[in-house]
């Protein structure tokens, strides 16, 4: 048995358009919705603490909501744009090449000596007073000064040190407040064992600094005071 149905052309139309009918855009993300630190370190690519960083020195320019830190999208891409200031460097998005097949290496790629390794050249460590350049940094109130040095404390930071941070903010300076061991043996020009050496004799302060970040281990950092004082 053979079943046959009419169909009119305009009800034929009717019936497909839908499964035609190209799918509705979702609906971009607005530009005014305010970032993280943690969505601006994704967005260039960097460490949260760089993020942090870049942010607390008045680099990027935020906003603070209560005990909350936010930043524009229009200042996250005015950072990216080009320098904010003389001798600051644009900003370059990180490019990772892609990885290389073997098989399409040349013959002669392997004839080629091995390249010369140069020398790692580490930067030098200056634990001189500098004057804070007017305009820059955060701008934060007294109230939430107090906090952050409140906040240091709690975090392991010696009293004498947060004391020099609070003396030095009235006064306008900046400086380095603390070094890694490693960095401390370099600058004072020792060993490892000699800079053990030291804490023994109580020559040397050293200080566990509670991590900020979940999942990070605790620093091991020595006062710049303490180093000066042995100068």
């Amino acid at each position: 048995m053979k079943i046959v149905l009419e169909v009119d052309d305009d009800e034929l139309r009717r019936l497909l358009f839908p499964l035609l009918s190209p799918t509705t855009p979702q609906v971009a993300m607005s530009p005014t919705r305010l970032l993280t630190v943690r969505d601006v370190a994704d967005q260039l690519g960097v460490s949260r603490n760089k993020a942090y960083e870049l942010v607390y020195r008045g680099q990027i320019e935020s906003l603070t909501i209560g005990r909350l830190r936010r930043v524009s999208p229009a200042a996250l891409a005015k950072f990216i744009a080009g320098p904010a200031e003389p001798g600051r460097q644009q900003y370059q998005p990180i490019v990772r090449p892609s990885p290389v097949s073997p098989f399409s290496r040349s013959p002669s790629s392997a004839a080629k000596a091995p390249k010369e390794r140069r020398p790692k050249i580490r930067p030098e460590i200056d634990l001189m007073p500098r004057s804070v350049v007017p305009g820059r940094g955060p701008q934060l109130t007294d109230a939430e000064w107090e906090q952050i040095f409140g906040e240091l404390k709690e975090d392991g930071w010696p009293e004498d040190v947060v004391e020099q941070m609070r003396s030095d903010r009235n006064d306008g300076i900046t400086r380095i407040y603390g070094l890694r061991l490693s960095d401390a043996a370099r600058y004072l020009g020792l060993s490892r064992s000699g800079i053990d050496k030291l804490i023994s004799a109580d020559k040397l302060r050293i200080s566990t600094i509670r991590p900020q970040y979940r999942g990070e281990k605790p620093k091991k950092l020595i006062p710049a005071k303490d180093i000066l004082a042995l100068k």
